[in-house]
């Protein structure tokens, strides 16, 4: 009796394991396996995905380069993979996402980069030559157009604001130039910061995403695109998939197309204020959670948050009610918005809740504005501190130092008391040790339009604001 007893037991226990594993995590509704789902939803966006064929520039140059690929790779792990994978003798290959009737393709900027030719092939097998109409460089996003001679199928694209981790998705592209491959998984993670770009805050999946993928459609089981497949995580020894996957959320790439379509560079909103952590005794006082919030440590003369009334303190923890859960995502909320529209914001000032609508300005970044990273648009050449620069200047050589090493004269850095010979200890309160970390502080601090340096002259620390606009 005991033996039948254990026995049904076990059977309602294997029943009871098969319904949790069929359950969705994402909702009560049907699950994906053993149904249509995942079918219906290949069905509809396979024919809004495209197989991108690169032609590097001065790839005959280079034969080794075809045996590698192109992608940028991190020397330490962990390692986040961009890499393209060859196709043939002298092409990269990619995935791409059509977005409109009209031949408007979305793809990464990695894929196309230093591109000699692009050639497009549509799901139906149709081939065409590509034109670059775009790059946002910041978020690792092109725009693609080809002329076709009917309407094209565009995808659907949803609201990334929306997703839920745990929800499954389905990843479509050319994975190591196997075109129209489908795979499944789950979101794993929501705003991920990767430390590429400024904008980060990438949707994390397992569903298998491969070199090839980057610039395919992350889905979800509605065919619906969430995300632009991007980034995977690799280890030195393999350089495919462990399970790990990142996508650009679809919200940020849909806030710079139509710049993109129409100007070629991004345009972004600007707030026109340089922002900080906010201290923890301050966040305890307001009732913040750990990190919560953004405190304004400059207000830009005449920029819109200027003009709106914030001041210099103020903490801001709702921005266009979209809650600031983290000081770094209130820079990333609002270059997605949308450039003169008129935003609601809550702030802190003291210990007082306070509203305010914001007029939001606009940053372009068109690239004749980009400059060197030697040589800033701020009036001052700045390098690494070597042996030479320091009996020039007569200061101690230290390793990991940068230094102005010149002023132009009636620049922004004249006119801020910055001076040859300046140490630069910190960029925004955080260290600065090569150019590429000075940079990066540059690039960020453009969404808000200043940065604080904290400078070394002799003995004497002092900050120095600048405009980065």
């Amino acid at each position: 009796m005991r033996c039948r007893s254990l026995h049904v037991l076990t059977h309602l226990s294997i029943l009871l394991l098969f319904c949790l594993f069929c359950a969705s995590p994402a909702s009560s509704g049907p699950h994906p396996f053993g149904s249509r789902l995942i079918i219906d939803a290949a069905q509809k966006l396979q024919p809004s995905v495209v197989h991108i064929r690169v032609k590097p520039k001065g790839i005959e140059n280079n034969p080794l380069l075809n045996l590698f690929g192109r992608g940028r790779q991190k020397d330490n792990p962990p390692k986040f993979d961009q890499g393209n994978v060859p196709f043939s003798d002298h092409y990269n290959v990619g995935s791409g996402i059509i977005v409109s009737q009209e031949g408007h393709i979305l793809t990464n900027h990695h894929v196309i980069k230093n591109a000699q030719e692009i050639m497009v092939k549509l799901h139906a097998g149709e081939e065409f030559s590509a034109r670059l109409l775009g790059v946002d460089d910041k978020t690792d996003l092109a725009l693609l157009k080809i002329k076709s001679t009917r309407k094209l199928q565009e995808a659907s694209l949803g609201d990334s604001d929306k997703i839920e981790v745990g929800q499954w998705v389905i990843a479509i592209g050319s994975p190591f130039g196997l075109a129209n491959s489908v795979s499944v998984g789950i979101i794993s993670a929501k705003g991920r910061d990767l430390k590429e770009g400024p904008f980060d805050e990438f949707l994390q999946t397992d569903a298998s995403i491969n070199p090839g993928n980057s610039g395919g459609p992350l889905a979800n089981t509605e065919g619906v695109v969430i995300g632009v497949n991007t980034v995977i995580f690799s280890s030195e020894s393999r350089a495919w998939s462990l399970g790990i996957g990142f996508a650009i959320p679809i919200n940020q790439a849909k806030a710079v197309i139509d710049s993109l379509r129409h100007k070629g560079y991004p345009v972004r909103g600007r707030l026109g204020a340089a922002i900080s952590a906010v201290p923890r005794q301050e966040g305890k006082t307001l009732g913040l959670s750990r990190l919560e919030g953004a405190k304004l440590t400059q207000v830009t003369r005449g920029g819109p948050a200027h003009r709106a009334g914030l001041r210099r303190g103020d903490v801001v923890v709702e921005f266009d009610g979209k809650s600031v859960s983290t000081w770094q995502s209130l820079p990333r909320i609002v270059a997605r918005t949308k450039p003169n529209s008129l935003v609601l914001v809550k702030y802190y000032r003291e210990e007082r809740l306070e509203n305010v609508y914001i007029r939001i300005g606009s940053r372009s970044e068109a690239p004749h504005s980009r400059k060197l990273a030697s040589h800033t648009s701020m009036g001052m050449k700045v390098e690494v501190l070597t042996p030479h620069l320091a009996r020039r200047f007569g200061l101690t050589h230290e390793n990991n130092k940068l230094v102005v090493s010149s002023i132009l004269r009636g620049g922004i850095a004249e006119l801020s008391g910055i001076r040859p010979g300046d140490k630069i200890e910190e960029i925004n309160h955080k260290p600065a040790r090569t150019i590429e970390e000075f940079q990066s502080a540059i690039d960020k601090s453009r969404l808000e339009g200043s940065i604080l340096l904290l400078l070394k002259r002799k003995e004497t620390n002092l900050f120095a604001a600048l405009q980065t606009k």
